[in-house]
């Protein structure tokens, strides 16, 4: 890894938690403790999480719920309790908060932490910091959480995901390409399933491959996104805690501001369609899911309002939220003002908790949507934002237009 001279390296840790919603979930009910508890999708039909005595009988996330049961006789299946999970996370952060003010969260469950000068300030080594939020997150909370140090986000993500459940590594500055070399390509977060095969037809399989590889043959198999690829193969990531702070914690963002003061709530509605597509369309984009959608409206005399909605589940497609999005306007449009601005924000990270190939067998229709957006973003990228667009969309600008 390079380094500006005499700069020195950043200590960042990464912790990430072990069967997080299952041990939540044994937590908050002694009665669950010691026994083979799942958390299960209830629209998907699949496992989101399962503990430690699940996993001993081989059940794993993606699994269909009704394999879990018929594997395990007497297996204690949990719905999600997304908003406990998120109470119990944001304690987590507060406790690494204590510790150092620059926390970004991944996704609920997850987070890092920027630990450079706590020899100084603290009087203690990295490892000896991260050991005791360890200690004190499973002494007050009963969850294990695993972690990884090193100089940069990704090889501590990626280092903390080697050392589950429980563990703590850390990877000195200088060996990051020899730790990343083992591993398979398909550790690094955000590669495309396109790229990945692409990859694998030309025999790399492994991220020390993947770092001793030319540029330009690698050019040739995806393009523009090589050279990141291959650096990040060799241990090399230069963006800081806190960079991704602001998206985690106010999630993806959509404005509108209209070019005369709008009234129509068809035309308001017709807006928020717009922007929640757009918004979705980015969360599709990083490979995660979100659970909260909030509204704010600015009037024309510049007084704000709010409201917010909460999914059942996590979601990536606008369908799970169209039905709502009148409830969410009229929630935030709480006086009867002309509206000059609209923002749509996600938030509420979360990883998907199952291989979306999964889906299909328990929820065809959910398959469809995800397939059927993911030819839209396809689209839309290619040739533009007004490529395709909803019939509805269609008739509310004719009727914008003074149309029939």
């Amino acid at each position: 890894m390079i380094y500006t001279i005499g700069v020195p390296p950043r200590t960042i840790a990464y912790w990430d938690g072990d069967c997080f919603f299952a041990s939540i979930e044994q937590a908050a009910d002694r009665r669950l403790r010691g026994r083979p508890v799942v958390v299960g999708g209830e629209r998907r039909g699949v496992v989101l999480s399962a503990s430690p005595e699940a996993q001993r009988f081989g059940i794993r996330p993606g699994w269909p719920v009704g394999r879990a049961r018929r594997s395990v006789p007497g297996l204690i299946v949990i719905p999600a309790h997304f908003e406990l999970y998120e109470r119990f996370f944001d304690e987590i952060l507060w406790l690494c908060q204590e510790t150092t003010p620059l926390v970004e969260p991944a996704s609920v469950g997850a987070a890092w932490l920027d630990l450079t000068g706590t020899e100084r300030i603290h009087q203690q080594d990295p490892r000896t910091v991260v050991k005791g939020i360890q200690d004190t997150v499973r002494r007050w909370l009963r969850i294990s959480l695993s972690a990884g140090i090193s100089a940069n986000k990704l090889v501590s993500r990626l280092a903390a995901r080697a050392g589950k459940p429980g563990g703590r590594i850390a990877v000195p500055p200088g060996t990051e390409r020899a730790f990343l070399a083992p591993l398979p390509v398909a550790a690094l977060p955000g590669l495309r399933p396109e790229e990945l095969e692409a990859l694998e037809l030309a025999g790399i399989r492994r991220l020390g491959q993947l770092a001793a590889a030319p540029v330009d043959a690698v050019g040739a198999l995806l393009g523009r996104r090589a050279l990141p690829l291959v650096r990040q193969a060799q241990g090399v990531a230069d963006e800081p805690v806190g960079a991704g702070r602001k998206r985690s914690e106010d999630g993806w963002a959509e404005r509108v501001e209209f070019p005369e003061d709008a009234w129509e709530e068809r035309l308001l509605a017709a807006a928020l369609r717009g922007m929640l597509e757009r918004v979705m369309a980015q969360v599709r984009a990083a490979g995660v899911e979100v659970r909260r959608l909030t509204l704010e409206l600015r009037y024309t005399d510049r007084a704000e309002s709010r409201d917010s909605l909460d999914l059942p589940e996590p979601s990536s497609t606008e369908q799970d939220a169209l039905p709502r999005l009148g409830e969410l306007l009229r929630g935030a449009w709480t006086r009867r003002v002309r509206i000059r601005a609209m923002t749509l924000r996600a938030s509420r990270i979360y990883r998907p908790g199952a291989q979306l190939e999964l889906f299909a067998a328990d929820d065809p229709q959910r398959e469809r949507l995800r397939r059927a957006a993911a030819v839209l973003d396809s689209v839309r990228g290619r040739f533009g934002p007004r490529a395709l667009v909803r019939g509805a969309d269609l008739l509310d600008r004719a009727l914008a237009a003074g149309q029939d």
